[in-house]
This record gives C-alpha cells, sequence and structure tokens, in this order.
C-alpha cells in the first residue's frame, strides 16, 4: 500500500490526496449551478488550477472568476471565466 502523501492548496494543508479531493467535493457542493464562486475559495481554486498539467490554457488570457456549473451526465464541475469572456471546465481531479 502506497504511503499517504500530505498536499498543500492554498495554504491548506491536507495529511493525504483523499482529504483535499473530500474538500473540493464540499466545497462544490455548497454552490448552486452558475453560481460564482466566494473570494475565499477563488484563492484556494486559483492555486489549485496552477497544478493542473492544463494550465496554461485552462487559466488563458487571465482568470476573471470561477463558478460552478452543469458537466457530463448531470453532475456539476468548477468553470472559470477569463479576462475575454470566454469559459472553461476544469477538473479539481487533476489539480491534484
Amino acid at each position: 500500500m502506497a504511503k499517504a502523501q500530505p498536499v498543500e492548496i492554498g495554504g491548506i494543508k491536507f495529511s493525504k490526496k483523499g482529504d483535499a479531493l473530500q474538500h473540493f467535493r464540499t466545497m462544490l457542493n455548497s454552490y448552486s449551478v452558475e453560481e460564482r464562486v466566494s473570494s475565499e475559495h477563488e484563492f484556494f481554486l486559483l492555486d489549485a488550477l496552477n497544478n493542473h498539467p492544463e494550465a496554461k490554457e485552462k487559466i488563458g488570457a487571465g482568470i476573471d472568476h470561477f463558478f460552478v456549473r452543469r458537466a457530463d451526465y448531470g453532475t456539476k464541475c468548477f468553470w472559470v471565466r477569463r479576462l475575454d469572456g470566454s469559459e472553461e471546465r476544469f477538473s479539481y481531479k487533476s489539480c491534484l
């Protein structure tokens, strides 16, 4: 069995990745569809997004804000609205 690896995102230290994933799920489920993410959570998401393997493409021209929208199969996910008005979804799992 692999040893748990600690993770730090947005100044929050998690003892293992599973705890960070649970934090993301709890955060995501605290928002309604099309609701803008709070400034506190935006800081956390921006730090996480910088770890995404496609961070440069996801961030694009820069981020205006994050929000929640429907994804595939009726699920919800985080989206970024860029400064140029374009939008892109991202997987928080890919940020770990």
